[in-house]
């Protein structure tokens, strides 16, 4: 059997990259996925992957720093699917600036949607978690958010704060049989490194890490996979490092 089969998960900013790779592994493994994504016509090709390959979806547009949005995206799960078991807060932004240079309103942007998204998200579907009395929350954070982020002090901050958010949400929720976890990627074979550093650069990195290589998206949707499956479930208030050894806790 499927390890998520019958049950319903939503990951935002699964567009691309690690989220539309934990979107799709989730389906692979018999769950319903809400591809919650900022654009409508990415949220709408991912779907159609996850179809194709004989799952379930459901592409919503939502921004999860307005929270009007999440609630909106969460409704339409719970009329889709009745419920909702499972909650990915991948969604981020990394644009770059000296805290010297950071405008206040890009310091705003970026805690608005690495932190206030995971908070909005997290709330909204708390309730009906609580009602069934199970469910996974699991939160992307960053290695920058242990390490710290020369010219990303506010995309360290909000990474730092969903560690915290989660330990605090877990104390919380526990006694209801919900877990709640953080993934901590590393460098990663996605488009937001490459926003940063050039190809040659980005690979060149792999040399820094024990394992030999960097990450790829499939790596952090195991992960995720096994939080959100009952071979987790005894897991909660936890940061899982998938980074090939880059940092070690």
């Amino acid at each position: 059997m499927r390890r998520l089969e019958g049950r319903t998960a939503i990951v935002t900013g699964s567009g691309q990259g690690i989220g539309e790779a934990i979107a799709m592994a989730m389906a692979e493994e018999g769950a319903s996925v809400v591809v919650a994504e900022l654009r409508e016509d990415t949220a709408a090709a991912v779907r159609r992957r996850i179809e194709e390959a004989g799952g379930t979806a459901l592409a919503h547009a939502t921004d999860v720093s307005r929270d009007a949005s999440v609630d909106a995206m969460v409704e339409a799960c719970l009329d889709r699917f009745g419920k909702v078991d499972i909650l990915v807060n991948n969604a981020g932004i990394y644009p770059t600036s000296t805290v010297e240079d950071m405008a206040e309103d890009e310091w705003e942007r970026v805690i608005g949607t690495n932190l206030f998204g995971t908070f909005l998200c997290s709330r909204a579907v708390t309730p009906h978690m609580l009602r069934q009395r199970s469910g996974r929350i699991i939160s992307i954070t960053s290695g920058r958010g242990l390490q710290g982020a020369g010219n990303g002090a506010h995309y360290a901050a909000s990474k730092s704060g969903i560690i915290g958010f989660t330990k605090s949400l877990a104390l919380e929720l526990a006694p209801a049989g919900i877990a709640v976890n953080c993934i901590c990627p590393g460098v990663s074979d996605t488009a937001q490194p490459r926003g940063h550093r050039t190809e040659e650069e980005l690979y060149a990195s792999a040399a820094r890490i024990p394992l030999g290589r960097i990450g790829q998206p499939r790596d952090m949707a195991k992960a995720a996979v096994f939080l959100a499956s009952d071979r987790g479930r005894f897991v909660t208030g936890q940061t899982v490092v998938v980074n090939g050894g880059a940092i070690m806790q």
